[in-house]
């Protein structure tokens, strides 16, 4: 066979997702994503040496550092143990408390796991893939950390996810878990159940109250720091991957009706925020499919003062605000919760 004289497709694709037990240590991918788009790859540049030697042509090279990184996007869902561990890393590794949820009936089995913000410092700091390219060639990466996470929603769209990762290494010789494939269980959560709920206190949040918008827009950067300073001489791969300063975004989009939001951007009001994504309920079970952004500190920093441009458009206010940890005794800035019926992560 003659390279190049075949075709491979993305629809016979696959991703798989682990957790690795030891950073760097490659391990088991049980959890399957279906995907709508990835862009993983492995890439070493070559630094070609200068010199004088009576020659108008270079002779010499060197391969540099070992770059291992790419995106995904993907739909996310309660109930798909891919994405919560995904979700997982990019709040920082850390443990997720279980317990069962409040109000479900006796014996159906809902959970609620609960993720706060933690320092890549625990027995879940790092991630690795199984990922099939086409029908046969099967890449697996390890020691991979979300760099960001964005979750996006919009009339007439499911939730979205798109996370940016950083990886140590990979090969090109991984196991097929095409088994895995394609009875995977990822219900996606429509915009028709989503909401927005933004109070004056976080105990002041109710399903009932929420603004009205009609597109939202949540990140988070872990400022991972994969330069020069995470290498060291001996090795052309990544040595560490330690966060920065963890950063959020938190915009949306809706219509200009009421003074309230740009109130409060002037009055620097302090308000707190809920973003829920529910699904279908549970058979046997009073809860629901869901994944919770809670946010109990934030400060509306630009309100969409809206700009006219034509008689007939609806006004809108394109809302941007910033996200701070509560300063309460055990307060954070972001904390997020899923309601599934996984054991444990």
């Amino acid at each position: 066979m003659s390279v190049g004289d075949s075709a491979q497709v993305g629809l016979f694709s696959y991703l798989a997702v682990g957790v690795e037990s030891t950073f760097k240590t490659y391990s088991t991918c049980t959890a399957a994503l279906q995907f709508l788009s990835a862009s993983m790859k492995t890439s070493q540049e070559t630094k070609v040496l200068e010199h004088i030697s009576t020659d108008r042509t270079y002779a010499d090279r060197i391969a540099l550092s070992k770059m291992v990184e790419g995106e995904i996007e993907f739909y996310a869902a309660a109930d798909n143990d891919a994405c919560q561990r995904i979700i997982q890393n990019a709040m920082g590794g850390g443990t997720i408390t279980t317990a069962t949820a409040t109000g479900d009936t006796t014996g159906a089995g809902v959970l609620m796991h609960t993720y706060d913000i933690k320092n890549f410092s625990s027995t879940y700091t790092s991630l690795c893939l199984n990922h099939r390219k086409g029908s046969s060639q099967i890449f697996q990466y390890s020691g991979v950390r979300v760099g960001e996470i964005t979750f996006s929603g919009e009339v007439d769209e499911a939730l979205k996810c798109s996370v940016s990762l950083v990886g140590v290494d990979s090969t090109s010789s991984g196991t097929d878990l095409s088994s895995l494939f394609p009875n995977v269980t990822q219900t996606p959560l429509s915009f028709s159940n989503m909401r927005l709920s933004i109070e004056g206190s976080f105990a002041s949040l109710t399903s009932s109250a929420f603004w009205h918008v009609q597109s939202f827009e949540f990140g988070i950067n872990n400022n991972l720091k994969s330069d020069n300073d995470s290498r060291r001489i001996g090795s052309s791969l990544l040595d560490v991957i330690p966060p920065g300063v963890a950063q959020f975004t938190f915009s949306f989009s809706m219509r200009f009706d009421t003074l309230t939001a740009y109130s409060a951007m002037l009055n620097e009001t302090n308000l707190a925020a809920q973003l829920s994504f529910q699904g279908a309920t549970y058979s046997g079970s009073t809860i629901r499919r869901e994944m919770q952004i809670n946010m109990p500190s934030i400060y509306i920093m630009d309100a969409g003062d809206p700009e006219i441009g034509g008689p007939d458009e609806i006004l809108k206010s394109e809302v941007s605000c910033v996200v701070m940890r509560d300063k309460t005794s055990g307060g954070y800035a972001v904390q997020m919760k899923t309601f599934n019926k996984t054991t444990s992560y």
